[in-house]
């Protein structure tokens, strides 16, 4: 995750990705550590990433302990929230190198009809497009205020269209497309049953469906629970009622229920260390949980800075330090 170290330069600190695969996935076994260079913002990032792949016998259950979408009508409906969104949702930084570890799961030939569920204004698709050759994307997204500002601010891309929908009554044909995706989106949706199901009834056999989302820790006590509840709650007043986070485990259980082989896993981890909560997805709302947390509830707020982050308030700014973590998961339908 982004953050700014104490010579102004923001950096990509401890960036891990544990990669579980099972089944007939070739590539097992891989463990990397690299380190890279990004631009954003005129700094220099320097990337750090381990990759953990662990082996499962065939048949092997395993989880970990560790949208927009938009369904309902309340800030992404507005187009002065969604002109806002989109200039906030850039591609560098954190969300851009997670849009690229999900481009390179969902191993495209350039020739796939791809789905982007929950589409937005497009800023996830954009990227994707560039890899199609005679392929195509269809970006379905519910809040016409999102789709429009996509239209507006940013150049058509003959590969990629978009049309208005809800994500769990998708307005397509059965067994029509050969990928699928929702990143950044999972949370928002009030039926994610629906969703998932959905989208298994529009993919082709053997097509693969790449879920990327945020995700919080596996509730391990009583205190644990309490905490989840209360960053939910406070999520909720901006991002609406049906606002859920989820854990890695839940994605996998929701998938396997709707029908899917899941053949990989990985949670990417991003720490980071800066003043404010710039460049994190979400983060100004977990400083908002956390500044709550130590007025109302001491015993939540230090499981916070045990589990997530810590925070040093001073004046309007706060200095934060921890990590968040994000669920990469690939469900494969049936042939």
């Amino acid at each position: 995750m982004q953050s700014k170290n104490k010579d102004g330069k923001m950096a990509e600190q401890g960036k891990h990705d544990h990669d579980h695969q099972h089944g007939d996935d070739k590539d097992a076994g891989r463990h990397d550590h690299s380190h890279g260079q990004h631009r954003a913002h005129d700094h220099s990032d320097h990337g750090h990433s381990h990759d953990h792949e662990h082996y499962h016998d065939r048949g092997h259950s395993h989880e970990h302990g560790h949208s927009h979408g938009h369904d309902h009508k309340t800030r992404f409906h507005d187009p002065a929230h969604a002109a806002e969104f989109d200039r906030r949702s850039t591609m560098e930084g954190i969300r851009g190198s997670l849009t690229t570890k999900m481009i390179e799961t969902l191993a495209l030939s350039g020739n796939e009809w791809v789905l982007d569920v929950a589409t937005g204004t497009g800023r996830v698709a954009r990227p994707v497009s560039k890899h199609m050759k005679a392929g195509h994307i269809v970006g379905i997204d519910q809040a016409l205020a999102m789709l429009d500002v996509g239209h507006q601010h940013q150049e058509p891309i003959s590969s990629y269209s978009q049309s208005a929908g809800a994500a769990d009554a998708l307005p397509l044909k059965s067994n029509s497309f050969d990928r699928a995706f929702v990143s950044f989106s999972l949370h928002h949706f009030g039926n994610p049953t629906g969703v998932v199901k959905e989208v298994m009834r529009v993919l082709k056999g053997g097509g693969r469906f790449v879920v990327l989302d945020p995700i919080i820790e596996e509730a391990k006590d009583a205190v644990d629970a309490a905490l989840e509840v209360k960053i939910n709650q406070v999520f909720r007043r901006t991002h609406g009622p049906e606002f859920r986070f989820h854990t890695a485990s839940s994605i996998q259980r929701l998938l396997s229920k709707a029908g899917y082989r899941i053949p990989r896993t990985n949670i990417l981890s991003y720490s980071f260390n800066q003043e404010g909560m710039d460049g994190i997805p979400t983060g100004r709302h977990w400083l908002e949980a956390a500044l709550e947390l130590e007025k109302e509830a001491p015993e939540l707020a230090q499981r916070m800075k045990k589990n997530y982050f810590t925070w040093h308030a001073h004046d309007d700014h706060a200095h934060v330090k921890g990590s968040f973590s994000y669920a990469l998961i690939t469900g494969v339908k049936p042939e």
